[in-house]
C-alpha cells in the first residue's frame, strides 16, 4: 500500500535523524581527531565541532587552565554540559577529548545519541605526535613538568589501559597511522555510510 510505504520511509528517516546523524570521533590525544574530523564532516556534508574548543569558548579559558584552577572532575562536568547541548542537533561530526568516555554519564549519552568512531593509533605513534605538545594536562609530570618521550609512552600506556575498553566499544574502528589522511577519510566515509544504511534497514525491520 502506498500509504504504508510513506509511513515506513518516514519511520526510517526519523530513526536515522534521531540516532545516527551525530558522528562522535573518539580516541587518545594525537590520534588525529582534529585533523580528520573537519575532512570527514566535509565528506559527509556535515558540520564539524571540536568539543574541547567548544568548552574553552564557553568557559573563557584554556583546558590547561581549567585543569590547573578547577581540577579534572570539574572539567569532566563541563564536557558533559557541552555534550548535552549538542545531542539534540543533527548532521554533526563531533571530535571528543581523549578522556570523555571515562565519565559514565557522557559515555551513556554518546552511546545513545549517535555513532561512535574510534581512531586508533599505536602508543609509539601517539608519543611521537604528543612529545612537543604543551596543552595536554594529563601528559605532564606531577609538578607540571615536561616529560621525556619514554615517560610519555609510559603514561599513555597507563591511561590507555583504563580507557581502551570503552574506545573499543565504538561502532566503527579505523587505524589512523597506516594510510594517508585522505585515504583514511575515504575509508571512514564508506564505513559510516554503510553503517547508517544498515542501522536504517534494521529499524525498518522492527
Amino acid at each position: 500500500m502506498p500509504g504504508h510505504q510513506v509511513n515506513q520511509r518516514d519511520f526510517e528517516q526519523s530513526f536515522v535523524n534521531k540516532e545516527h546523524t551525530l558522528i562522535f570521533l573518539t580516541g587518545f590525544s594525537g590520534s588525529g581527531k582534529s585533523t580528520i574530523g573537519p575532512l570527514l564532516a566535509n565528506s559527509l556534508g556535515y558540520e564539524f565541532v571540536d568539543l574541547d574548543q567548544r568548552i574553552e569558548q564557553n568557559a573563557g579559558k584554556t583546558i590547561t587552565r581549567i585543569f590547573a584552577e578547577n581540577g579534572e572532575k570539574y572539567f569532566r562536568g563541563l564536557e558533559l554540559q557541552s555534550l548535552t547541548g549538542l545531542v539534540d542537533k543533527s548532521n554533526l561530526v563531533i571530535s571528543l577529548g581523549g578522556g570523555v568516555l571515562e565519565n559514565d554519564e557522557s559515555y551513556a549519552l554518546i552511546q545513545k545519541s549517535g555513532t561512535m568512531v574510534y581512531l586508533q593509533s599505536p602508543i609509539r605513534t601517539l608519543a611521537r605526535r604528543l612529545c612537543n605538545k604543551t596543552d595536554r594536562p594529563l601528559l605532564k609530570g606531577d609538578k607540571g613538568q615536561k616529560l621525556s618521550r619514554e615517560e610519555i609512552e609510559e603514561k599513555i600506556t597507563t591511561i590507555l589501559a583504563k580507557r581502551e575498553p570503552r574506545y573499543k566499544s565504538a561502532d566503527i574502528t579505523v587505524e589512523t597511522d597506516i594510510k594517508r589522511i585522505g585515504s583514511t577519510v575515504e575509508e571512514l566515509t564508506r564505513k559510516i555510510e554503510r553503517y547508517l544504511r544498515n542501522a536504517s534497514a534494521t529499524a525498518g525491520d522492527q
